[in-house]
């Protein structure tokens, strides 16, 4: 009968403790997380377009934009995709649209590969996506 009380007892002291932390803990709102997507009520802002960015084997890419179907040349390096990603951006941002990088491995890519991308990526500022086939 000893071990039911003191069982009792440690789960009552373990409420008390729970609804204490509760009382006095601050649940206001500090910030506003603006979470992504399409806000209607902007007029003027700028549009996405996404390019499809696809890493095959031995440092090859292929880029293509999704909307127009506008496929650059066969790509050779991460120099040359870096270049040439810096170069769209910049065109497209003088047409006042976002550019956003959907990345596409190839099984034949490397995960070294697909990293150096994600830091051209990161490094140029455009926002990227990873589509990863099941």
């Amino acid at each position: 009968m000893k071990k039911n009380s003191f069982l009792i007892r440690f789960i009552d002291i373990g409420l008390i403790m729970l609804f204490g932390f509760v009382i006095i803990s601050d649940i206001t709102v500090r910030s506003q997380i603006e979470l992504p997507g399409h806000n209607e009520s902007s007029t003027g802002e700028s549009q996405n377009i996404l390019l499809f960015l696809e890493i095959k084997e031995a440092n090859q890419f292929e880029i293509t934009e999704v909307e127009t179907q506008l496929m650059y040349d066969e790509i050779n390096g991460l120099s040359e995709l870096e270049e040439i990603l810096i170069s769209i951006r910049q065109e497209k941002q003088a047409e006042n649209l976002d550019v956003t990088a959907v990345i596409h491995p190839q099984e034949e890519a490397t995960m070294q590969q697909l990293v150096d991308v994600l830091d051209i990526c990161d490094r140029i500022g455009i926002p990227k996506n990873i589509n990863i086939p099941s």
